[in-house]
């Protein structure tokens, strides 16, 4: 018995030959009912590892080809709730927006800042109205939070605005509470101050808005809040250091007021003067 076993295992063609002329011959000598018996038995003993096999493979490739079309369906559902939060968000923000120009008494003009200033204390930014949309040199840009700059150039369809952190850029503001005015100014981009006499009652806390002084933001616009008072040893004047509630990392949605300067002579001197080119 072993000496077979060898030689099937040493000889597998000669083997398989043998074995092939063998059956062949049985089944051709059988009849019908022994033919069938045998096709059974070779069935069941010789081709169902084959066949089995062969499911397995075909199995685990639909399973994989399934798996690949789970993974892109879940990939296309999870953008779409993606995009669909980021639109109730977007939604829910403009409607804020609609909100603050139905109480606003001046006509505004919606916008998007398209572009900003390539630096991390960018003062300048692009928006996507211009001159065919009603826009002119200094009219003011807001948002929701308050106060955000000025336009300073204006082609057919965009407009370039200087924001109030510019170091060029001055506004007159006066404390809510106790209508002290002084000017906005700020020396690095980021911290902004005014300059009241020391006798003015300010107090940390307290709101600042646009005075409607100097012809350019109308009176009442929100600016900031005051967050900390200094003296700097000036005899006269005392720093008063507020913080913005405009966010000007984040600006998206704006709005540009229809509002002309208020003198011409004011106008021209603007026009006298260049942009900030620190």
């Amino acid at each position: 018995m072993h000496w077979i076993i060898r030689f099937i295992v040493q000889h597998k063609s000669v083997s398989s030959l043998l074995f092939t002329i063998v059956l062949s011959l049985i089944m051709l000598s059988a009849d019908t009912m022994q033919q069938q018996r045998i096709a059974r038995a070779l069935t069941l003993s010789v081709f169902f590892p084959f066949q089995f096999t062969i499911n397995q493979v075909s199995r685990a490739k639909y399973f994989f080809t399934q798996n690949i079309k789970l993974k892109e369906e879940i990939t296309n559902l999870s953008l779409k709730c993606s995009l669909l939060e980021n639109a109730a968000t977007e939604n829910k923000r403009l409607r804020e927006l609609l909100g603050f120009q139905e109480q606003f008494d001046y006509t505004l003009l919606p916008a998007r800042a398209a572009v900003r200033e390539p630096s991390y204390l960018y003062r300048t930014i692009v928006i996507n109205v211009g001159k065919k949309h009603g826009v002119s040199l200094y009219m003011p840009i807001i948002n929701k939070d308050g106060v955000i700059g000025k336009i300073i150039q204006v082609m057919p369809n965009i407009s370039l605005a200087q924001l109030i952190r510019a170091s060029s850029e001055r506004i007159s503001v006066m404390n809510k509470k106790g209508l002290e005015v002084g000017i906005l100014e700020t020396e690095d981009r980021r911290r902004f101050f005014i300059r009241y006499r020391k006798h003015a009652v300010v107090a940390i806390g307290d709101t600042v808005v646009s005075s409607g002084l100097g012809g350019i933001y109308p009176r009442g616009l929100y600016v900031g809040v005051v967050k900390n008072i200094k003296d700097r040893n000036d005899p006269i004047f005392k720093y008063v250091y507020i913080k913005p509630f405009v966010d000007f990392e984040h600006i998206e949605e704006v709005f540009v007021i229809k509002y002309a300067p208020q003198w011409a002579s004011f106008r021209e001197e603007l026009d006298s003067l260049g942009m900030d080119n620190d």
